[in-house]
């Protein structure tokens, strides 16, 4: 059955059509425009235009039922953490698209993150402690112990956890947020983030893992910039796995954890390809692959292959972003062999030149924007 890769602009989208291309899987690429980085993939068999999830989630989704019932039977993957509704509704369309995953309560809840701490303890995992799950017009005047992490609660939400330091800084950002956006204030806990992307089949066994320890992350409750595989801690994997079956869901699951003297401390769950995925290729682990044998029903290895520990992963974009933040020396640095990046595939060029020319341009036009709002005269 063929894949239909949406949001093949971002880069985890791409980085999940190349994993499921190279496993010799017919893929469908779906962006927003021409210029879309993975519609130039020597990886994709078909490509299609449709709306921008962001901007038109209805459209967005009728372009998924559109390009199922073209190419259909397939099963559709979400390249970003905004398009999974959308998914989900079009799957609910026709019979032409299926869904990588359960849907409704069971994907519901592994993506609500002021339920997640529950979902952690009931797998005998920690999490962060909750200091108030509230709304910024609640929370105006309350005093929190800083410093502290807040994240939006809101299914689809794509912005990221963020550390605030001061009341003042917290101000400033309730300020740029609807007064009834639901938050998640927590404690935050100091320590190296942990990867680790798992599939798991429709019993909760373990198929495919590869974790991973980010050297560098960008911003500081953001992603890895520079990252490792490394071996598998096997209670770690299991725990996780019992996360996912306390909701009955089954596919592929990234799961972020922050390592303190203490144990690990569940921060985040990601049910859709991410940004560092191409380190799990790299180091010898197709998760795209896997996933979509699970979703195919097909029958899955009884344990999960080993890898190459000690491949390394860098993002460019967020080095330089950092770079231009004050952490000029970064780029110097040098990775270990053999290394793997958010944008660059020697087999897959011309995506590759479009992905890091378009970052370069968004980033280019954002400090544009800063130097000429700081100019404005008030």
């Amino acid at each position: 059955m063929r894949a239909l890769v949406t949001d093949v602009h971002v880069r985890s989208g791409v980085a999940g059509l190349r994993a499921l291309g190279r496993a010799g899987i017919e893929v469908v690429a779906l962006g927003p425009r021409r210029s879309a980085a993975g519609l130039w993939s020597r990886h994709g068999r078909a490509h299609a235009v449709g709306p921008d999830v962001r901007v038109d989630a209805d459209g967005f989704a009728a372009a998924v039922v559109r390009e199922a019932e073209r190419y259909g039977p397939v099963v559709v993957y979400p390249g970003q953490e905004a398009s999974i509704d959308a998914v989900v509704a079009a799957t609910s369309r026709t019979t032409e698209a299926l869904l990588p995953y359960p849907g409704g309560a069971e994907l519901r809840a592994l993506r609500d993150k002021s339920i997640l701490p529950q979902l952690a303890e009931e797998a005998g995992l920690t999490a962060p402690r909750t200091l108030v799950e509230t709304t910024p017009a609640e929370l105006d005047g309350r005093h929190l112990p800083m410093p502290c992490v807040v994240k939006r609660t809101r299914l689809g939400a794509q912005a990221r956890a963020r550390v605030v330091r001061s009341p003042g800084e917290l101000r400033a950002m309730l300020g740029k947020l609807p007064p009834d956006e639901r938050l998640l204030i927590q404690q935050r806990v100091r320590g190296p983030l942990i990867g680790l992307a798992i599939v798991v089949d429709r019993g909760g066994g373990v198929v495919a893992r590869l974790q991973q320890v980010a050297l560098r992350t960008w911003p500081e409750a953001g992603g890895s910039s520079f990252a490792v595989s490394t071996a598998p801690d096997e209670k770690l994997t299991q725990a996780a796995a019992r996360l996912l079956s306390c909701v009955a869901y089954w596919g592929l699951a990234q799961l972020q954890f922050i390592e303190t003297d203490h144990g690990y401390v569940l921060v985040d769950v990601n049910t859709r390809f991410y940004g560092s995925m191409p380190l799990a290729l790299a180091s010898g682990v197709n998760l795209a692959a896997a996933w979509h044998a699970v979703a195919m029903g097909s029958r899955c290895p009884a344990t999960p292959p080993g890898y190459r520990t000690g491949v390394s992963y860098r993002s460019l974009r967020h080095e330089f972003a950092a770079a231009a933040n004050g952490s000029p020396g970064l780029l110097l640095s040098r990775a270990p062999r053999p290394t793997s990046g958010a944008l660059w595939a020697r087999d897959d060029p011309v995506p590759s030149a479009l992905l890091t020319a378009q970052t370069m341009a968004v980033s280019l036009g954002r400090r544009l924007l800063r130097r000429l709002s700081l100019r404005r005269p008030g």
